[in-house]
């Protein structure tokens, strides 16, 4: 058995690189023509052959490049030219061609990882070690009582690649901080990296992603017949989800995930990676996407590359997606504000989704109708995974819990795929009309609920809390269920001792095991600095355990530290990601009505090298309660640990103004 485990697609070609069952790496050639996608209007250039496309759709030819030169002569202007599609990634290219993905029929554990951590010097302008970690145990440290020097350093790290010969390499911040700093290091001493499996170095080129409506600008590494993997990038997903990070900086992240203290960032990283990044590796199995491009693609373009796929293999045209517009979304419901007693959770198991195959309806330009039978496909893959996992135990267990986690995420883009503003067979009729259908169905469920004597405390999207009726009938899951029509099935998943309702969307839940779930930005966004947020979680432990005094306790406590400047600076410093660099920051500040911002102002008057994707902490000084920011706010790291200068005055009113909130 061999599986597809790297591929490298160039103008001249195809570099698949495949693992054996008994761990061989074998490397085979395969040609390959870079193609776009044109109008049958366009005129066609010398050195393509354009292959007409059937259906009706207007990007009717394919254009495939004989002649490589003419491809990466002609494709700057082809991506300007209006009537013309490219699609920039060479290896997707090759993959929606050939019907080839990678790691089809693989299990993650079969991947060979290592781990990366680069430790700079306390200047942070050299290389103090390099760890390496493995998944099969293997461990090393480069530093200078086994090298000569740094240069010694970065040729063992180098070797040591070669050696073990990775299918991915995870680190945190690779793409930021370590990758540029060897690379700039090993400029110096002049030496080229070898540890690709061409015998090449890094190449690395500007690039960007969206995640949660933020643009994140980076540095794109790829190494020859390698993934590389930032696990910032992982978490960034993660907490787009979630919501639950009060800091990207790795030893809160090692907290989050239980790393225990003993154990070294390569193998938190390893730790961390083993978790997140299954869903992405599996998802390569089904889109023909590199493992870098899984990460960083949004579920829209990953469906979009998945369906222009099946179009190509079929010899079909493609047609332009729909302008966006506005529709009714989801419904959503809140009780009043305030804490519930034995809460019960239901939700409509994969509504969207449900939906569409219960609508059995394509997008309006689908021609082929390929939507809905992808769509129960992979729903039929989930459930056999589902199932597998339910019976498996051990490594296998996590296998198909996996899989089936992967299978989720792709099934529940679909439904977010017809609102996808890019997207080649997008259609905000059908968005529109399954949102409807969505309501339509919670309303059945929210009429019927209260029939039955519950009582809804918040309702959204696809999901209800509620409190049952003091008397109910023997069968009432039955009841409320029996609204749902064939095929879209009502799921009791969890009950709560207490539940505080704040305001639509931003609510509180005591779980059995008495930690405490938050949900919504009012209670746990990151603006907030970490004494609010201390306050907060005793507000909500005090209103969820009907304990008054634990609020006023933490309240008391907290305004005499203030006072007393006894409250550690830390805990009142803001915290924020400069999403632009401060040069174009300050281009900026020159156009009429441009806003002063208090981390790019502090980061200029430094005098140090902030880039785009660093962070900044400050806090306010100055002796006013009501003041600007800007100019009146001073860096953590300038701080002088004998002078507090905090504007305590500024702290209590924010922890009154909260106080009053809540109380």
């Amino acid at each position: 058995m061999e599986w597809l485990i790297a591929l490298e697609a160039s103008l001249s070609g195809a570099d698949l690189f495949y693992r054996s069952s008994a761990g061989e790496i074998l490397l085979r050639h395969q040609e390959f023509q870079p193609w776009l996608l044109a109008e049958s209007a366009i005129s066609i250039p010398d050195g393509v052959e354009a292959i007409p496309l059937a259906g009706h759709a207007p990007l009717n030819r394919r254009w495939e490049f004989r002649e490589p030169e003419c491809y990466e002569r002609l494709l700057p202007e082809l991506k300007k030219t209006p009537g013309v599609m490219t699609i920039r990634e060479l290896s997707c290219q090759f993959l929606s061609i050939s019907g080839l993905r990678l790691f089809a029929g693989m299990d993650f554990g079969d991947l060979k990882r290592m781990q990366l951590s680069v430790i700079p010097d306390a200047e942070e302008k050299s290389i103090a070690a390099i760890e390496l970690g493995g998944t099969d145990g293997f461990s090393l440290r480069c530093d200078l009582e086994n090298c000569t020097d740094e240069a010694g350093i970065i040729a063992a790290f180098d070797r040591a690649v070669k050696e073990y010969d990775p299918d991915v390499i995870e680190g945190f911040n690779i793409c930021r901080i370590a990758l540029p700093l060897l690379e700039k290091r090993a400029k110096k001493y002049q030496y080229a990296f070898s540890c690709g499996r061409n015998d090449t170095g890094f190449v690395s080129r500007k690039s960007r992603f969206s995640v949660a409506e933020k643009q994140i600008s980076f540095n794109r590494y790829s190494l020859y017949g390698r993934h590389l993997i930032d696990l910032s990038h992982l978490l960034l997903f993660y907490d787009a989800v979630h919501r639950d990070f009060e800091s990207f900086e790795f030893p809160y992240i090692r907290d989050y995930f239980n790393i225990a203290p003993e154990n070294s960032a390569v193998e938190a990283i390893q730790s961390i990676c083993s978790l997140l990044l299954p869903a992405y590796f599996y998802k390569c199995g089904t889109l023909p996407l590199s493992l870098q491009d899984a990460v960083l693609r949004g579920s829209g373009a990953a469906l979009d590359s998945l369906f222009i796929a099946e179009y190509q293999r079929a010899g079909q045209s493609i047609p332009y997606p729909e302008s966006s517009r506005n529709f009714t979304g989801a419904l959503t419901r809140a009780g009043e504000p305030g804490v519930y007693h034995t809460v019960r959770h239901c939700d409509v198991r994969s509504l969207y989704p449900s939906i569409l195959l219960w609508l059995n309806q394509n997008p309006v330009r689908d021609e082929l109708g390929i939507f809905t039978g992808l769509l129960q496909k992979l729903r039929t893959f989930r459930l056999d995974a589902k199932d597998k996992a339910r019976k498996a135990a051990g490594t296998e267990k996590q296998r198909f819990t996996a899989l089936q986690n992967s299978f989720k995420i792709l099934i529940n883009s679909f439904y977010g795929y017809l609102g996808f503003a890019q997207g080649c067979f997008n259609d905000y009729t059908l968005a529109e009309t399954v949102t409807a259908t969505g309501r339509k169905l919670l309303s059945e469920l929210a009429d019927k609920l209260a029939e039955l004597g519950g009582k809804i405390v918040e309702m959204d999207t696809d999901g209800i809390y509620f409190t049952m009726p003091e008397d109910p009938v023997a069968d009432f899951d039955l009841q409320l269920a029996s609204v749902l029509p064939a095929g879209i099935e009502l799921e009791f998943d969890a009950e709560y001792p207490a539940m505080y309702c704040y305001k639509s969307k931003n609510y509180a839940l005591l779980n059995p095991d008495d930690s405490i779930s938050v949900s919504g930005a009012a209670l746990k966004s990151r603006a907030l600095e970490s004494f609010q947020r201390r306050f907060i979680q005793a507000v909500l432990r005090a209103k969820l355990t009907d304990n008054p005094e634990l609020l006023e306790s933490c309240y008391l406590e907290l305004k005499s530290a203030i006072e007393n400047r006894t409250i550690a600076l830390t805990e009142l410093v803001k915290s924020e990601v400069l999403s632009d660099s401060p040069e174009n920051y300050k281009r900026k500040q020159s156009s009429p009505g441009a806003r002063r911002s208090a981390p790019y102002e502090l980061a200029l008057a430094s005098g140090k090298k902030f880039r785009a994707g660093d962070k900044v902490e400050f806090y306010v000084t100055g002796t006013k309660a009501k003041l600007p920011v800007v100019g009146n706010s001073k860096l953590l790291s300038d701080a002088d640990p004998g002078l507090r200068d905090e504007n305590s005055a500024y702290y209590l009113a924010k922890l009154d103004e909260l106080y009053k909130q809540f109380r």
